[in-house]
């Protein structure tokens, strides 16, 4: 009997563990590998404006936390969302301290959500360098890629948080649009 006991509770453990896993397959409730029109349809039922950018849905203002920034949905060949990204506004040189807050913030979030980021944070207000500074890296979550950064452009600062599917990110066109862009490249006459 107890072996039984031992057994039921290791099954129910493994799959905590797999629902646990599956939650972390999504934003904002939006599962990765929805379409563009799901994810429109969501983000406006959400409340929020969704303006269609080609390889990405935005949202120009959004509420992370207590953390304006804006959302990109990013979008694989096949349109499917695959990546998202979190973009604070950007700063001068004076007010570059609010950057590093703002991805610690960003950090900590995804910490919370994803688990223990990959490395301590690398950066700090001292050693930015121009272009983009790592913060943090999320590399152990399944199926999923997470890194925080300062950006440093034209001595403007802007924190920017991305993750990504890794299976989505390198999915193969699908056969059914490359036959499609070979029928519409045949005359119609």
């Amino acid at each position: 009997m107890p072996k039984i006991g031992y057994i039921i509770t290791l099954l129910l453990l493994a799959l905590s563990i797999e629902v646990s896993a599956q939650s972390h397959n999504e934003f904002l409730g939006i599962p990765f590998g929805a379409t563009r029109d799901v994810v429109i349809e969501e983000v406006m039922k959400m409340g929020y404006d969704a303006y269609d950018q080609g390889g990405h849905v935005q949202i120009p203002v959004f509420k992370f936390g207590e953390l304006p920034v804006q959302v990109d949905f990013i979008f694989n060949k096949n349109d499917k969302f695959y990546a998202f990204e979190l973009r604070t506004g950007r700063v001068e040189e004076a007010r570059r301290g609010k950057t590093i807050e703002a991805v610690d913030y960003m950090s900590e979030q995804f910490t919370l959500k994803y688990g223990k980021p990959s490395q301590d944070p690398t950066v700090n207000e001292t050693n930015l360098r121009d272009g983009r500074n790592v913060y943090q890296q999320w590399l152990g979550v399944k199926y999923l890629n997470g890194v925080t950064s300062v950006y440093k452009i034209d001595n403007r600062y802007y924190a920017v948080g991305l993750v990504e599917h890794r299976g989505l990110s390198r999915e193969p066109l699908a056969q059914k649009k490359v036959k499609e862009k070979a029928a519409a490249a045949e005359p119609v006459f």
